[in-house]
This record gives C-alpha cells, sequence and structure tokens, in this order.
C-alpha cells in the first residue's frame, strides 16, 4: 500500500473503516451519498429487520386476541364490563405497541452504529448495549409526541414544526445519552442547524411512508422492509451532521 495514503490504517496496516465520514472530520456525506450507505448497511446486515418485526407480531397477535374477545362477546352476551374491558385493552395494546416501536428504533440505532463502523450488526450486543437507554428513549420519545400532538390539536402548524423539530430524539437519546426535555433541546439544535437537509430528509420518509402502503398487496410487506432503511437513513444522517465535543486541552504536568 502507497505510504502516502490518506485512509486511515490500523497498526498491521491494514485499511481501518472510514469513521471520519460519519463524524464530520473528511467532510460531509451529501444526502445521496447517505441513502446509499443506509441501502449498504441494511444489504450487509439483513438482521436489522429483526427489531422492526417485534411490534408487528405483537400487532398481529394482539390483533388475533382482540377478535377471540369480540367473538367471545358476541356468543356470550357482551354487557358493559365486556364493553369496557375491550376499549381498556385495547388502550393498554396500543400504548405497549407504540413501546414496542420506540424499543425497535433503539435496537435498530445500535445495530446501524455498530454497522457503521465497519463491523457486522449483531442483535444480542446491540441489545445489550441499548437496554440501557431503553428507559430514557421512551420517556422521551413520548414527551415529544405529546408535546407535538397538542402543537397539532391547538394549531396544526405547530404540530407540523414540532414533528420536524423532535425528529431525531431518538438519535440523540441513543447516540448522545440525552434524556428527557434535553434530548429535545439536542434535536431541536441539531435540525435548526442541518435544516434544509433535514426537511428534504423527512420529506422523503415521509412520502416513502405515504406511497408504499398504497401498493397493492405488497403494500404493507414492502412498509415493514423500509423501516430499517429509513432508521438507518436517519442515523447515519445524525452520526454525519453532528457537532462533535471538542476535545479537551491537556495539559503539561512537568514531573521534577
Amino acid at each position: 500500500m502507497d505510504s502516502g495514503s490518506n485512509l486511515p490504517q490500523t497498526s498491521a496496516g491494514v485499511v481501518a473503516p472510514i469513521a471520519g465520514q460519519l463524524s464530520g472530520s473528511a467532510g460531509k456525506m451529501t444526502l445521496g451519498e447517505i441513502f446509499s450507505r443506509a441501502f449498504d448497511i441494511y444489504k450487509e446486515n439483513p438482521l436489522l429487520i429483526v427489531p422492526s418485526l417485534i411490534p408487528i407480531a405483537a400487532l398481529i397477535i394482539g390483533l388475533l386476541l382482540f377478535a377471540g374477545f369480540m367473538g367471545l362477546a358476541a356468543i356470550f352476551g357482551g354487557d358493559g364490563f365486556l364493553a369496557v374491558s375491550a376499549v381498556g385493552g385495547m388502550l393498554l395494546f396500543i400504548i405497549l405497541l407504540i413501546v414496542l416501536f420506540f424499543i425497535a428504533e433503539g435496537i435498530t440505532i445500535e445495530m446501524v452504529q455498530e454497522a457503521s463502523a465497519g463491523n457486522k450488526a449483531d442483535l444480542n450486543r446491540a441489545w445489550e448495549d441499548s437496554k440501557a437507554k431503553m428507559g430514557p428513549l421512551i420517556l422521551s420519545s413520548i414527551l415529544a409526541g405529546v408535546i407535538t400532538v397538542l402543537g397539532y390539536v391547538l394549531l396544526v402548524v405547530p404540530g407540523i414544526i414540532l414533528s420536524f423539530v423532535f425528529y431525531f430524539v431518538a438519535q440523540t437519546v441513543m447516540i448522545d445519552g440525552r434524556s428527557g426535555m434535553e434530548a429535545l433541546k439536542e434535536s431541536y439544535a441539531f435540525v435548526k442547524e442541518n435544516l434544509s437537509d433535514s426537511i428534504v430528509l423527512v420529506m422523503v420518509f415521509l412520502v416513502i411512508g405515504l406511497l408504499l402502503p398504497m401498493i397493492p398487496m405488497i403494500g404493507p410487506i414492502l412498509s415493514l422492509l423500509a423501516l430499517p432503511f429509513l432508521f438507518a437513513t436517519a442515523t447515519l444522517f445524525y452520526l454525519d451532521r453532528r457537532e462533535m465535543p471538542s476535545p479537551r486541552a491537556q495539559t503539561k504536568v512537568d514531573v521534577s
């Protein structure tokens, strides 16, 4: 290998993963490059689909159980108690489903970080590395969701703005260890710093999310398969564009 090469090398002379592409030290990637890199990571690590299968499986099981419950209620005669139980059970199920989607996103972000460093994404390692962050992730995501919904209820425009502002809350938690309002503020600062590209990226995600389910027969399957790709793209974008903390100045200490 040419000794003048700019590629980072390990002590054994092997070219190391170019982490600088994702930290910004080697220049920012274009959105096209980020989409391409996310696709490559997904193609090389098909296990990225597994976390997204968990809430989908829960949804199918929940719908089957609910259908069975309603069937029993119809056979034996429904009363007020059964109706209240059905509504309460459905609300709890929806909350559980939302939480499972947050967890799936968090695990996927952890796997994408591993893959972006040039390693194979490992599901078990991703869970071990991310489980301590699941509490802050769920709290921060619910907080962002509640504030956004209030924005839509009061005035539609603030809700739309908040949807963009809080889009990277999960990344701020899983990558930078933020939590609660701090995670929301970090997401806001990130979007503000990268406003035009953030808007383009989220709009592309929105179009994908709207168009795929409309494809006859295979739409739901394509939507499921697209989830890890969307998570990976948002994560790579955040890794590439976020501001890295400045290294601490080293102090010389003379030992006499």
